[in-house]
């Protein structure tokens, strides 16, 4: 989909583009006629606005589990349902999107009625790299700025409220100043904006790396001391009920939510917090889960064990973090446990994964 949504936002700025460039006014002001030299500026304007709100074209988990086709669980009321998704899915909204962008002004310039000034960017897109570099790098660099107030916000969404509002709020008037920026744009020097997007480009990607990884981890952590706040979510399979206690398999936890041929491999328990947290791996699908008071298992989230890659366990800052590894998802994690049952579980799934074989 983020290719669909590319071409589909670059093919509207193309028409904004073409519309203006022919001297017909969409609003219908003075008689329905505009200067074709407000096109260029209109166009980049939309570029901007499109990518510093490009995080709304990412709103949801199209995971679907392999076996049952249930949806697999998301963030519960999350604003953008985008901190578990896989890291390749998050970071190539940006350059798939700048990809599109920066290409189709080539065809604008073609077209132009007014092919702007020599040594602007817009005067000097047909004649040199730099100009399609710069929309590049400033495209990228506004999705990677959305992101990053879109990830601070899915960080505090449940529990700090107001500060998740704040922060949507400046992500607004942020991505408004980008478009604004994005309407100077083509006027600038060539060789000045080039310095500022080489620079701009960087910050704002460790800057997008950063607040993802720590927004992961405090909703994890969030997950684990209250995992109660996800009981709306949980779904039903086969038939069977797995918040029933002992349904169909007596034993408790982890056993209670087996499915019928459903066989246990290996289990991981973090004891930190007073509901503790089970990382699972049965031979149809691996498990997050909580135990709830009552002693039964309440699923958390899942996925189908082929796409398992590897369990690694180690210190972020004084928490123990197991995190199971996926090839086309997002890692799941659990915090505290014991360090030497972490360590013997990443190694008996490192073995599974390789061999197909447990050991015994």
């Amino acid at each position: 989909m983020t290719v669909v949504y590319g071409v589909v936002l670059t093919v509207l700025a193309l028409i904004a583009f073409s519309t203006i460039n022919a001297g017909i006014d969409l609003l219908m002001v003075n008689d329905g006629n505009i200067d074709p030299k407000y096109a260029a500026i209109v166009g980049f304007g939309i570029l901007g606005l499109v990518h510093s709100i490009a995080i709304y074209f990412f709103t949801d988990d199209d995971a679907i589990a392999a076996d049952g086709g249930w949806a697999e669980l998301t963030i519960p009321d999350s604003a953008t349902g985008f901190i578990r998704q896989a890291g390749y899915r998050v970071f190539s909204v940006g350059p798939v999107f700048a990809v599109f962008a920066a290409t189709s002004i080539f065809i604008w310039h073609a077209i132009a009625a007014v092919p702007g000034e020599p040594g602007t960017v817009w005067g000097d897109y047909g004649s040199s790299p730099s100009p399609a570099l710069i929309v590049f790098l400033s495209c990228w660099s506004a999705v990677n700025i959305g992101f990053t107030f879109a990830s601070c916000a899915e960080a505090f969404h449940r529990d700090l409220f107001a500060l998740f509002v704040t922060i949507l709020v400046a992500m607004a008037f942020v991505g408004l100043g980008i478009t604004v920026g994005f309407l100077f744009l083509p006027a600038q020097s060539t060789g000045s904006a080039l310095i500022s997007v080489v620079i701009a480009f960087p910050v704002s990607l460790f800057a997008l790396v950063g607040a993802r990884a720590w927004a992961k981890v405090r909703v994890a952590r969030w997950d684990a001391a209250d995992p109660r706040q996800l009981q709306h979510l949980q779904p039903r399979w086969d038939g069977i009920d797995p918040s029933t206690p002992g349904s169909p398999y007596p034993g408790g936890p982890p056993f209670d939510m087996l499915r019928r041929g459903e066989k246990l491999l290996m289990h991981f328990k973090s004891e930190r917090t007073p509901e503790p947290q089970l990382l699972i791996v049965t031979n149809q699908r691996v498990v997050r889960a909580s135990i709830l008071g009552s002693d039964r298992t309440f699923i958390l989230d899942q996925t189908e064990p082929g796409q398992l890659s590897g369990v690694t366990s180690q210190r972020v800052g004084h928490d123990l973090m197991t995190t199971a590894h996926f090839h086309d998802r997002s890692d799941v994690q659990v915090v505290g446990g014991d360090p030497a049952q972490s360590r013997a579980f990443a190694v008996a799934v490192a073995r599974l994964a390789r061999t197909g074989k447990v050991r015994r």
